[in-house]
């Protein structure tokens, strides 16, 4: 024990209150000290944050599609997938031709495949589909089943669910194998309306 003596009151009552510091900051047990005893302050490491996405950062964050989008919407909704593929995508000046006037085919290949790694990078600032039609949605394949019954009511004859697209949205197809012209036409008509009974429950 650290003992003070020959100290006026006030340097004993600080030289207390200084101990009673110190006592605070306990030196690390015997079974503890394995750098030495020297004692370190623990502090918590900071939480790591998600690095963000270049491409988000740089064309914004992928807008939800809804069913009541307009046109202009919709098409405002793809921009900034369109801006990422025309700054990634390979270019595409006018075709060589050999001295024969043939086109030369060199490079064709070479193009695809940039064009396919640029369509797979844009994706993740592609538009979210509907969710009423998201395959993400476990009441999706539901949803597209009222708007097929309500096509059906209409006339519609031959339309069909589809695997989900490139986009994660389940799709619709007319006509059928035949391509059947009035399945087609009344399908395309009415659509959106049925979409619309679907989504408020009024389909049967």
């Amino acid at each position: 024990m650290t003992r003070i003596i020959h100290r006026s009151l006030t340097a004993a009552a600080g030289a207390l209150a200084l101990l009673a510091a110190l006592t605070a900051c306990a030196a690390p047990s015997a079974d503890q000290a394995g750098d030495g005893g020297i004692a370190r302050l623990e502090t918590n490491a900071p939480t790591p944050t998600e690095a963000a996405d270049p491409l988000v950062a740089k064309y914004g964050e992928p807008v939800r599609l809804r069913l009541d989008m307009s046109d202009e919407e919709e098409a405002d909704a793809w921009k900034p997938r369109d801006r990422c593929l025309a700054d990634h995508s390979p270019a595409t000046p006018d075709a060589p031709t050999g001295g024969d006037g043939d086109a030369v085919s060199g490079g064709v290949v070479e193009d695809l495949a940039g064009f396919a790694e640029a369509e797979a990078l844009c994706q993740r600032v592609a538009p979210l589909p509907p969710w009423e039609l998201d395959a993400q949605n476990p009441d999706a394949l539901r949803f597209a089943q009222r708007v097929v019954d309500c096509l059906h009511e209409r006339g519609v004859r031959e339309v069909e669910i589809t695997e989900p697209d490139a986009f994660g949205r389940i799709n619709l197809a007319f006509g059928g194998e035949a391509n059947d012209a009035t399945s087609i036409s009344l399908g395309m008509q009415y659509v959106d309306a049925c979409m619309v009974s679907a989504s408020d429950g009024s389909a049967g």
